[in-house]
């Protein structure tokens, strides 16, 4: 989340928290929404594996191929995509081949990590990592010390999922989407009181129709517009 805010400050970009994503269908959404070329942008995909968007396991999942399509493509929209794991191998070796840079937090001393970078064989297809000689380690902030809005946001979609019976971001993201019996008997009410309003009844004859109050009617319906009278 530092890099993230680091890497927004150096493009010029508005971080949003839909910026910080646990889901891989939540970031695709948000990788389509993002600008072009003429703005470099930045996305956090957190727990690439624990989460199960990206997990080497899963190696045939339509998430992992549409992941691996996005970053193949991610060159043209310049979308700088941060990801965290428990360990570099749990990635997908495809998801792997696409990345540029590798940053290892350290154990000790903590708050530091060690950038390396990919580098990616071209017969074989081999992921190697490359060592900076010139930086032994570079330090970052305590988010959860300065409460930071980033790290609150990431911290309480993580407390969601553990909280879930899925270990599975994209399983929440489905549920959280999907709505509810009463919210779409709701609606189809208020379209079918305006589509009688819209006819010229009037508010009690809508309350009749869809059998709710006429201050139900007139708080979500409005009266159709006069039309002008023939010559």
């Amino acid at each position: 989340m530092a890099l993230a805010q680091a890497c927004a400050t150096a493009f010029d970009y508005l971080l949003s928290p839909d910026d910080f994503t646990l889901s891989g269908e939540a970031y695709l959404e948000r990788w389509r929404e993002h600008p072009g070329p003429e703005q470099p942008s930045v996305i956090v995909l957190d727990e690439l594996a624990g989460a199960g968007a990206g997990d080497a396991r899963r190696s045939m999942s339509n998430k992992n191929v549409n992941l691996g399509r996005s970053w193949q493509l991610m060159r043209k929209k310049k979308i700088v995509t941060i990801c965290t794991l428990p360990h570099w191998s749990d990635a997908d070796k495809r998801l792997r081949r696409s990345a540029d840079y590798r940053i290892w937090c350290l154990r000790q001393p903590i708050g530091y990590y060690r950038p390396y970078k990919v580098d990616c064989s071209f017969d074989r297809g081999d992921v190697r990592t490359q060592s900076y000689k010139n930086i032994n380690r570079i330090k970052f902030p305590n988010l959860d010390a300065l409460d930071d809005e980033y790290y609150r946001i990431v911290t309480e979609k993580k407390d969601k999922l553990l909280a879930s019976d899925e270990f599975d971001a994209d399983e929440i993201t489905e549920q959280e989407d999907e709505p509810e019996p009463a919210d779409i008997e709701r609606e189809q009410k208020i379209e079918d009181a305006q589509r009688a309003r819209d006819k010229g009844l009037s508010t009690r004859e809508v309350s009749d129709i869809v059998d709710m109050s006429q201050s139900w009617v007139n708080k979500y319906t409005s009266a159709a517009d006069a039309q002008p009278a023939d010559d």
